[in-house]
């Protein structure tokens, strides 16, 4: 029944917005038809909505528009089975909570939350997962992969969208589980420690959590999906009553999920605007744990090498960094492979003097989901980390496009070289012994003399 509902809730969709007429397929009328049978279909259909909301390099901008409500407008489920499901999951436990409020301050996909107030005064977020939507997101992804494989064939699109489901079920399922999104939001709170950036995630009520309850610390504020309102209605006085810079909060993002990753291994892998609050004290606080990733060190290094080869656009050397990471797969075409990378990145380096990182992206094409369909389509398969690193720069980059789209590709290669840097030092009293590393740096400086001064 639910395949049967999908498939004619899609088929009406096709038939109304006809995306075989591309120069008629891309307006405000059919964003809204789109939206309205994603929120039909629920569960992971909004999820995808969610996703695809963040790509204006992706997706039509007018699509993105309309999606973004989805990001933090996903209607509830009824107060009264939210409370005695949390009942049922705490037990005995469940009378440390003194007020419990029925009406959710949040609702996601997968989730609505709830204020409520301890016995000792704590202001907490208590997060319930919606009733049986385990198994029908496992029932969702199985029909989801076989209509975007049908979509594929039938309209040949440029980006397949089998390879965004494949990658969207990726990071699907950990969210299920909040558990482990307890263990993550401790583990990423001593890398934030570590970061020093401002950026942080909830304090966490592990007696008052379970699998499907997960109960933190309230955090008052503003999210980015609210904020990102007031900039497209252009609310400078909302902002500036806020204390908000764009430009500041976009920095302080980039910043972190390199540093995050590159340099502690460990970092928040869906960082979309409902996922983050902005708070009175200047803070941005994550407070969605369910999708994190990790990195070991050679895959930390390898994907460095990847994007600095990328930015200088050195073809042969970003790919051969990106396929180290996926193990080395021995590809009989690697020819053509190779030929067909080598014209994505004259396409970017064309763009490379974009006035900023928004218009060279759009007028480049999405360079992070084009290598990865490569690939994907020659018979490489990309670890889980490397597919969770992708999604969530390609992420933090919709946040850029939203919050600061004036942002000048200099400063994006800024922090990589930092990140670069960090790495190097960290690494060098490990593996180089003090004589080494000394006719290292005189090696280094004497090259620089050279170059710098003696040439000038």
């Amino acid at each position: 029944m639910r395949a049967l509902q999908i498939t004619k809730e899609l088929f009406l969709l096709t038939l109304k917005t006809k995306p075989w007429k591309k120069d008629r397929f891309a307006t405000k009328s059919n964003a809204v038809l789109i939206k309205k049978a994603l929120e039909r279909l629920g569960s992971v259909f909004i999820k995808l909505g969610q996703m695809l909301a963040l790509r204006p390099d992706f997706i039509p901008p007018v699509f993105c528009d309309e999606l973004y409500s989805l990001l933090d407008n996903v209607p509830s489920f009824d107060s009264t089975l939210a409370s005695t499901i949390l009942k049922q999951e705490l037990g005995d436990t469940y009378s440390k909570i003194l007020e419990f409020q029925s009406i959710p301050v949040a609702s996601a996909s997968f989730a609505q939350v709830h204020k409520a107030k301890l016995k000792n005064g704590d202001v907490v977020a208590v997060k319930i997962q919606r009733p049986e939507v385990y198994s029908l997101v496992q029932n969702d992804l199985a029909i989801m992969r076989f209509l975007a494989k049908l979509f594929d064939v039938l309209f040949r699109p440029t980006n397949k969208l089998s390879n965004i489901v494949e990658e969207f079920e990726s990071w699907t399922q950990d969210e299920l589980d909040y558990v482990l999104e307890a263990s993550n939001i401790e583990k990423f709170d001593k890398v934030a420690k570590l970061v020093g950036d401002g950026i942080r995630g909830p304090k966490v009520y592990k007696e008052l959590s379970t699998s499907k309850i997960l109960t933190m610390e309230f955090i008052d504020g503003y999210n980015l999906t609210q904020i990102i309102g007031f900039i497209r209605n252009k609310d400078a006085k909302k902002l500036k009553q806020i204390g908000f810079n764009g430009k500041e909060a976009t920095l302080k993002l980039i910043r972190n999920i390199l540093e995050t990753s590159h340099v502690h291994g460990f970092f928040h892998a869906d960082p979309h605007p409902a996922n983050i609050i902005y708070t009175s004290d200047g803070e941005l606080v994550f407070i969605d744990f369910g999708i994190v990733g990790s990195l070991s060190k050679k895959d930390r290094i390898l994907m460095l090498r990847y994007f600095r080869e990328l930015l200088v656009g050195k073809a042969d050397e970003s790919l051969d960094s990106l396929l180290k990471l996926c193990g080395e797969p021995v590809l009989m075409n690697i020819g053509e492979v190779r030929l067909k990378y080598r014209i994505l990145i004259h396409n970017f380096m064309e763009t490379i003097e974009a006035k900023t990182y928004l218009e060279q992206q759009i007028k480049s094409g999405p360079i992070l989901a084009e290598t990865v369909n490569l690939l994907q389509n020659n018979g490489v398969k990309m670890p889980v980390s490397i597919v969770r690193y992708f999604k969530s720069f390609e992420t933090v980059e919709g946040l850029i496009f939203a919050l600061y789209p004036e942002l000048q590709i200099k400063d994006m290669a800024k922090e990589f070289r930092r990140v670069s840097i960090v790495n190097i030092v960290d690494a060098i009293p490990a593996a180089i012994s003090e004589k080494n590393l000394n006719n290292i740096v005189l090696s280094v400086i004497d090259s620089l003399e050279k170059n710098l001064v003696l040439n000038d």
